[in-house]
């Protein structure tokens, strides 16, 4: 792995059911995106330490040299529903003082999610990762079942 693919945001296996289910969710998270084909960023995390993993134990079990405040999540859920929505774990500070933090020191009240499907993890992550959107940008635009599909 390189240093710049060291660099992205995770998508974290934390559900190892199906290994075929994995792979066709990477392919659809890795597809380009628009008509700009625009590819998301990430670094793909295949490690049974984080199996069924909460968000929150996830969150503080990752490495002190993770330079992101969100992550993505494969998990259960993500797997065996048929639109395969990943969980997105954010863990913004919620004061200023906490900017800069380690993911250990994350309290559990600075640990929100929503999920998205593998098709939108490249805007989100292209846009958190340049600060260009917010996380609530996101969060506040999923559907009633708790899931973005994108921007109407």
């Amino acid at each position: 792995m390189d240093s710049q693919t060291e660099q992205n945001p995770w998508v974290i296996r934390s559900d190892f059911s199906d290994t075929a289910k994995w792979e066709h969710i990477c392919k659809l998270i890795s597809a380009p995106q628009g008509e700009d084909e625009f590819f998301a960023h990430v670094q793909y995390v295949n490690d049974s330490k984080y199996q069924g993993h909460s968000p929150q134990d996830l969150v503080l079990s990752l490495p002190d040299t993770y330079r992101h405040e969100f992550c993505f999540v494969v998990d259960q859920e993500c797997v065996q529903k048929q639109e395969h929505p990943l969980l997105v774990i954010g863990f913004y500070p919620s004061d200023d003082e906490s900017f800069g933090r380690l993911p250990r020191d994350t309290p559990p009240s600075d640990i929100l999610t929503f999920r998205a499907l593998p098709s939108q993890i490249q805007g989100i992550e292209n846009n958190l990762s340049i600060a260009n959107m917010d996380y609530e940008d996101f969060s506040d635009s999923v559907d009633g079942d708790g899931i973005f599909r994108g921007f109407s």
